[in-house]
């Protein structure tokens, strides 16, 4: 295979990742906003029970802002480095590089994914692809 079509294969995974990750962080945000919505409101239905209501509120609160900054850390780099790498700008390896070490925690298809980047980015070939690259013109 080519230096190219390595390249291509690397930013593919990554944006699939960062797409699957994306929906995954999502899902999680809506259902745990779900879970301490109705806890606050089953328990302000309860006589006496007033601060269960401001706990499920903070918690949905608190449950956004979580997933969402845990979604921001690792889908931004991973659909960053896809296209980066897709348009293949001379930063792009530093961010394929980061990618790679997000992708590899996830077990065991990251990890694959994460290994092959490694050998890539630091291979003479890709070190050389990135230093004498040229954006593709479409």
């Amino acid at each position: 295979m080519t230096v190219i079509e390595h390249n291509k294969i690397l930013a593919i995974g990554f944006g699939v990742f960062a797409a699957i990750l994306a929906f995954t962080f999502l899902l999680l945000m809506v259902v745990s906003f779900g879970v301490f919505a109705a806890l606050g409101l089953s328990s302000a239905n309860e006589p006496g029970n007033g601060p269960g209501a401001a706990i499920g509120i903070i918690g949905g609160v608190g449950a956004i802002i979580f997933y969402g900054l845990l979604g921001a850390i690792f889908v931004l780099p991973m659909a960053s480095a896809s296209r980066k790498m897709l348009k293949r700008t001379r930063n792009a390896r530093l961010w394929g590089i980061a990618a790679a070490i997000l992708v590899a925690m996830i077990i065991p298809l990251g990890t694959m994914l994460g290994v092959y980047g490694f050998w890539f980015f630091f291979s003479a070939e890709g070190r050389r692809f990135y230093s004498n690259v040229e954006p593709e013109s479409n």
